[in-house]
């Protein structure tokens, strides 16, 4: 089987996702900054499942921080960009650190950990990028300006990367979904009605069905919805 790499992994989707690809059998490094909440999903996903730290706003140290991960636990067969922060409020309302906060971790990041990968995955001749959008990155929303913008963002480098680097047999997948029940900008789990939000655990599933399509039939979008998501 594969082995992986999961940003974000120590809540929400990301623990999931962790735990299913070790589940299915696949080797995974769960990586985020609460050394608290990947013990957890270590301990949860058993013996396939190695952890680390990685501040995904490093900056222009992000770069030497994924040259040392590759050191110590070897070049992924593929990684998920699956971090993500936001809040719900009007642009007015942030501080420019915020602002630069939510552009660095959800777009810029990504692309600064896929650069760092790629060469040595084209050398390969194999890799699998996958990132974690949001439905919001084919449509507005007020008072998420700043998260939309960096959705947009991804959706551009994704599908822009896929023609870049697919005839040199990577392979890269793009997960579009719409509310997801989780802690994201803060917010409980568990306080929506079932059926107006994804379940992690039923999101994760379908992201691990995606990744382990045979080598001749590539998922490049995936968007998926609950059905009671009011708007979409």
């Amino acid at each position: 089987m594969a082995k992986w790499w999961v940003t974000g992994a120590s809540r929400g989707l990301g623990a999931e996702l962790v735990c299913q690809l070790a589940a299915a059998g696949h080797e995974v490094l769960a990586l985020a900054r609460d050394r608290v909440g990947l013990s957890a999903v270590q301990q949860r996903g058993g013996d396939g499942v190695r952890v680390d730290l990685l501040d995904l706003a490093a900056g222009d140290a992000l770069a030497a921080r994924i040259h040392s991960l590759v050191a110590a636990h070897g070049l992924p067969d593929g990684i998920v960009h699956n971090a993500g922060i936001g809040w719900y409020r009007p642009i007015v309302e942030h501080d420019e650190a915020t602002l630069r906060a939510i552009i660095q971790v959800n777009l810029t990041a990504v692309i600064q950990i896929t650069h760092a990968l790629l060469p040595a995955m084209i050398e390969r001749g194999s890799g699998y990028v996958v990132a974690i959008g949001s439905d919001l990155g084919r449509r507005p929303l007020a008072n998420m300006a700043a998260y939309v913008a960096s959705k947009h963002g991804l959706n551009g480098f994704m599908h822009s990367l896929l023609r870049e680097v697919k005839h040199a047999g990577l392979r890269v997948s793009l997960i579009q979904p719409g509310m997801i029940d989780t802690g994201f900008g803060g917010h409980e789990t568990g306080r929506h009605a079932r059926g107006t939000v994804l379940r992690p655990d039923a999101l994760a599933k379908l992201i691990v069905q995606v990744v382990e399509q045979p080598d001749d039939l590539l998922v490049d979008e995936l968007t998926v919805h609950p059905p009671g998501q009011g708007e979409f």
